[in-house]
């Protein structure tokens, strides 16, 4: 019956997709980058009227399929001839996903009309709507589905957002039934949690469960799919009073997180059955990035202080060991793949969906990282007009036969996260670069990814080429972000002041999600009966079942020796010494910029020194592909579009750029590098003194100090700095090799903590059996001691001195 339904409907398609007429939009802005209230109201009916082109042609030729082929105008769902086809299978369950996926878009939009159709359609299906014989993933179908039904339950449900009238008498007609539905589905996802060693398997059958999958596709799942579904079945379990969801996603959330290495960092791929990593390489990018946001997310939405410590010191390692870049200036930040086990560089390429990773660091009160690490996905914005699935940033120039060795995955589905990131970044700073960004993609939507029935991605970076697809999150997360960074008020909802007093975040899905301990409104109408819930406010450490969960938190790791250890549950204690890196959490950044809300035609981006400066550190490795303009100039490039950059730099100083760094750099062990740690370090503030406590265990991030040269702090090295640093040693101290007043070496991090120019770093003597320990790239490596005076090579470390 299902395979005739479907010719039907694709013999319907073929017969009237001639008659598919594209939207008429304007190509470019009328009102010229000025992003008054006139423009912006212009560019947020502009974003809708996109959002009302792909809706309508999905309910027009994919509903009530998952989704609509933008191209071809065909209704797209599983791959039921083929259950190995995960890439399309896994987020496809012929349950509407296009609909399910943006149930509160269209309240965001004000979609009345359509909301009540979707509304009306799900009451009449609900109560066979999830049972359907198909196999999906649980990490999608929780975020997509899960999500959409928690974030929609929960608007129509609070009757204080309910101040437009149509919106109003739709609240008043909801009896929660879509909770109802959220516990159905629920309860077919949580199977796949309850495994002997509380490693969830990753797929489920819709109507079988965990028995309808073949065992060849449950072999391994990644970080993000144990831990991200923690959100929203907790949400789900306080939302019914069915502890379940809670309990089972914790045990997995907490078992993966003590089975992290000794860096404090988690590998990205594991074996439900083995219950072992299959991998060693860890980032921020696919497979676990929203691990790193649901730390953050869970600890705002459900006010959990175990969470906010578990991201404070994935941040603190990743900052040791993952990040490029100097987060002390306004410079881009890039946050590498390296291995969990040593902090190496382990991969070459970073991807497009670490792009969220900006928007978490607002949320965690990073703002200077945040617009850091933003700049580098600007950049490939510039250079191939979308981001390309892999960027192979880390291939050594001379391995780069052709411009597009540097393309690691050459498709772009039209990912939100980019937008997303520009979104919390012009929240946070009202810097009008950010609409900019924003404008130059939404005329690409109305003119490049334009389709009959919806919006193409691109199938490939190189050739120009699209993909006949148009994924969920298209509307739910990429229009939507784009439209909300245009509706500043959106008095209706999400930028109320009601809103502005509630715990809400977004889900990775993009779905608003919030939950009040004060009241049980949210309950409204369910056949569910709510419990009282054991898991409070005030975090995880005072609740009862937090603590009866503790016990099984305990497992074990297998070390390289092979004998294994037990690994239990730790938390974040106060130490006698000051943290380098806790006064990045003691507080939420000010805006950093100089500009804001109330200044006049002035982007503060222009003043940033380095703006330009991954540009000429990677020009190898940024281009623009053969279809596009070979040039910088032609409005393509956000930061030098004409129009703009004349209008907000009419008060700014000219543009300038920093001198570009070109020493010699490389790192240096002194011990294990599996047992780095921050805590061997103080910070003295009063003295600028970093102070060493054992030279021991510890990993040194250095730069060769050569006339001539453009250290990393963007200043000329003249022979008198050289000179004038060498000068405590006499004639003969030095390696014969070296020439006396030749060059020196400056430490610019230690264990990841950044040494500012201000900082000296201090140790007490160290033995000469540390000495003959270090190990690294081709040097020697050879630490001798002059007075107080510590020398690589012979070269004098400029920086750093001894005490007894």
């Amino acid at each position: 019956m299902l395979r005739c339904i479907l010719w039907v409907l694709w013999f319907t398609t073929i017969s009237t997709c001639a008659e598919v007429q594209f939207p008429k939009f304007e190509a470019t802005s009328s009102f010229n980058s000025s992003f008054t209230p006139d423009h912006m109201r212009y560019l947020r009916n502009e974003t809708k009227s996109l959002f009302d082109h792909a809706w309508t042609s999905y309910m027009k030729y994919g509903f009530p399929m998952d989704e609509v082929r933008p191209i071809t105008c065909e209704p797209y769902g599983p791959d039921v001839k083929d259950y190995t086809n995960v890439i399309r299978n896994d987020v496809l369950g012929n349950i509407s996903s296009t609909l399910m996926d943006n149930l509160d878009t269209l309240v965001i939009l004000e979609k009345w009309d359509d909301l009540e159709m979707a509304l009306g359609y799900l009451y009449r299906e609900k109560d066979s709507y999830f049972d359907k014989d198909v196999v999906v993933q649980v990490f999608e179908m929780t975020i997509r589905s899960l999500g959409g039904l928690l974030s929609i339950h929960t608007i129509l449900s609070d009757s204080s957002l309910m101040k437009n009238l149509r919106f109003r008498q739709i609240c008043q007609n909801y009896d929660g039934f879509l909770l109802e539905m959220a516990y159905d589905l629920g309860k077919r996802l949580i199977p796949a949690f309850k495994t002997t060693n509380n490693i969830p398997v990753p797929r489920v059958n819709l109507k079988r469960g965990v028995k309808g999958v073949p065992s060849s596709l449950q072999l391994e799942t990644c970080t993000s799919g144990v831990t991200t579904p923690v959100l929203e079945m907790t949400l789900l379990s306080k939302l019914t009073g069915d502890l379940q969801f809670e309990k089972y996603t914790q045990l997995a959330f907490w078992k993966i997180w003590n089975s992290r290495s000794s860096l404090d960092l988690l590998p990205m791929t594991i074996s439900p059955a083995e219950s072992e990593w299959k991998d060693s390489i860890t980032g921020i990018g696919a497979s676990i990035d929203s691990f790193y946001e649901y730390c953050v997310k869970g600890s705002i939405l459900f006010d959990d202080t175990h969470m906010w410590e578990v991201f404070k010191t994935s941040y603190k390692a990743l900052m040791t060991h993952s990040v490029k870049g100097s987060p002390d200036e306004f410079t881009s930040l890039i946050f590498a793949n390296i291995g969990s086990e040593e902090g190496l560089d382990a991969t070459i390429w970073i991807d497009s969906l670490s792009g969220f990773w900006p928007g978490v660091q607002v949320l965690s009160g990073q703002l200077k990282d945040a617009i850091g690490t933003h700049m580098v996905f600007l950049k490939l914005w510039d250079y191939f007009q979308i981001i390309p699935e892999r960027w192979n940033f880390l291939l050594p120039k001379e391995a780069i036969k052709s411009e597009e060795d540097t393309i690691g995955l050459e498709w772009y589905p039209l990912r939100p996260e980019f937008v997303e990131s520009t979104y919390y970044l012009y929240q946070a700073t009202h810097d009008p670069m950010y609409l900019q960004i924003g404008e130059t993609v939404l005329n690409l939507f109305k003119t490049k990814f334009m389709a009959p029935c919806g919006f193409k991605g691109v199938q490939d970076v190189r050739t120009g080429s699209f993909q006949n697809r148009m994924e969920s999150f298209v509307l739910s997360e990429t229009l939507k972000y784009l439209y909300l960074l245009f509706d500043e008020q959106n008095e209706v909802f999400l930028h109320s002041k009601r809103m502005g007093d509630t715990n809400w975040v977004f889900s990775t899905e993009g779905h608003p999600l919030w939950f009040d301990y004060n009241t049980e409104k949210t309950f409204k109408g369910s056949n569910i009966t709510p419990k009282k819930h054991e898991f409070v406010a005030e975090g995880h450490r005072e609740n009862s079942m937090f603590k009866s969960f503790k016990g099984l938190f305990s497992t074990t790791r297998k070390l390289k020796d092979g004998t294994t250890k037990d690994i239990t549950i730790e938390y974040i204690d106060d130490h006698e010494f000051v943290d380098p890196f806790q006064y990045k959490f003691d507080k939420c950044e000010v805006n950093p910029f100089t500009s804001g809300s109330t200044d006049f035609m002035k982007s503060s981006y222009y003043e940033l020194d380095n703006l330009f400066n991954l540009d000429y550190e990677y020009s190898s490795h940024l281009y623009h592909p053969h279809y596009l303009p070979q040039t910088s100039l032609d409005n393509s490039y956000i930061e030098l579009a004409d129009d703009f950059y004349k209008r907000f730099t009419l008060f700014n100083p000219k543009l300038t750029c920093s001198l570009q760094s070109n020493t010699e750099k490389f790192d240096i062990f002194i011990g294990d590098k599996t047992s780095i740690r921050n805590n061997s370090l103080t910070l003295i503030p009063s003295s600028n003194t970093l102070w060493i406590h054992e030279f021991d265990n510890v990993r040194l991030s250095m730069e060769l100090i050569q006339k001539g040269k453009i250290d990393s702090r963007h200043n000329y090295i003249t022979q008198q700095q050289v000179e004038t640093t060498n000068s405590r040693l006499v004639e003969g101290v030095l390696d014969p090799n070296i020439t006396l007043y030749d060059a020196s070496v400056r430490i610019t991090r230690i264990n990841g903590v950044f040494v500012k120019p201000e900082h000296e770093l201090v140790v007490s003597r160290f033995t000469q059996d540390q000495l003959k320990r270090p190990g690294a790239n081709k040097r020697k490596d050879r630490l001798t001691i002059y007075n107080s005076q510590v020398l690589l090579d012979g070269v004098v470390i400029e920086n750093l001195r001894i005490t007894d």
